[in-house]
């Protein structure tokens, strides 16, 4: 069977075989089949193909696009009885990252003898605790030193800490740290913190007693899981009898830097909105500002327009009173106190005057009323 392939042949052949049969008769998953065809751009067939190619039924092909990163030929590893055993035997895998370098994620039987400080800080009988201050402990700090939580009898925790050692230095070598907050723990991958712990399995056993209540209990059955994420995010992976931790490392550390790529993206995305809001809500506080100033000068505008209009109305009163003949000696003196207090009431023509000049004369006017 054919281990390299041209673009066409292998478009062709995509078009012939089932993606099933790929990850059949050769080593490579489904998820890495599809980012192969998407790197050569390799157009796969649609959904419900295989059942009309089944009855016999028209099938458009579509054309191989030209490609420009085509690199040569397309490279597959046959999947063989021989590879598979040494695959398993070795327990080795490999996690390419985004400089294509290649990290050993072989989970050891034994601890080494130097394992790395946070397994040290596990092992010790006198770890180093985080302080507390009156009593009290911050869940909003966070240390580069604890231990990560491991809920497991005793061989099983002994399993746990040689995966733990090996994810540990995978996951510093690629650039991440750990931080520890008491009884929690976290990697923080490109700034994300996601909360990781391990726990042993455990299976509930129902018991009838002499009385006839049936109780149950649960019982450790000595298989690991790892817990990523909290609440919503949480996510557990879990070993079975035929498929352990270490087998699904590579899973665990991808799926980790995938959901720290999203949260990070969505972080973004959270304080590019919040940066917007902010803009957008000074922007309503400055026009709410400058709306309330201008409702101030209008207030006043309509009590000069008042005044105006009071003081004409007087003014007009006042001229006619002059123009009469017959007005007593009393009349023509309030018409000429009249004439000098309506030219102060008057906001066109303001002139000052001495016993007023501490008064408002829109309040005067209300006075008047």
């Amino acid at each position: 069977m054919k281990t390299e392939f041209y673009r066409d042949e292998f478009f062709n052949l995509c078009w012939e075989k089932s993606i099933l049969w790929f990850c059949k008769n050769y080593i490579i998953s489904y998820e890495e089949f599809k980012n192969l065809c998407t790197k050569y751009q390799i157009p796969l067939p649609p959904n419900g193909y295989w059942m009309k190619r089944k009855f016999g039924k028209d099938i458009n092909k579509p054309k191989l696009p030209e490609a420009y990163n085509d690199t040569g030929k397309i490279r597959l590893i046959l999947r063989t009885k021989e590879n598979l055993k040494k695959l398993k035997t070795a327990g080795k895998f490999k996690a390419i990252d985004s400089n294509s370098k290649s990290y050993d994620l072989e989970v050891p039987k034994r601890l080494p003898k130097n394992p790395d400080p946070i397994i040290q800080g596990m092992l010790s009988d006198n770890p180093k605790k985080h302080p507390v201050v009156n009593n009290i402990w911050d869940y909003t700090k966070r240390y580069n030193y604890g231990r990560i939580s491991v809920s497991a009898s005793r061989k099983p925790y002994k399993r746990a800490l040689c995966f733990l050692n090996t994810f540990i230095k995978a996951m510093k070598r690629r650039g991440y740290y750990f931080l520890f907050c008491y009884e929690r723990s976290y990697i923080v991958i490109e700034g994300v913190e996601i909360a990781i712990r391990m726990r042993e399995r455990s299976k509930r056993v129902y018991e009838t007693e002499k009385s006839g209540y049936r109780s149950s209990k649960l019982v450790p059955i000595g298989l690991l899981s790892i817990i990523t994420g909290e609440y919503s995010d949480k996510k557990e992976w879990q070993e079975s009898p035929t498929k352990s931790l270490s087998e699904k490392l590579p899973l665990i550390i991808t799926y980790l830097e995938k959901t720290a790529k999203e949260e990070r993206i969505w972080q973004v995305e959270i304080a590019k909105r919040r940066k917007e809001q902010a803009i957008k809500e000074k922007k309503e506080e400055e026009r709410k500002k400058i709306q309330k100033e201008e409702i101030q000068k209008l207030r006043l505008i309509k009590q000069k327009s008042d005044l105006w209009h009071e003081a004409n109305k007087l003014r007009s009163f006042l001229n006619a009173c002059d123009e009469n003949e017959n007005l007593t000696e009393q009349m023509k003196e309030l018409v000429t106190f009249g004439f000098k207090k309506v030219d102060w009431l008057d906001p066109i023509n303001f002139s000052k005057d001495e016993m007023f000049d501490d008064l408002d004369p829109h309040k005067v006017l209300e006075e008047l009323k």
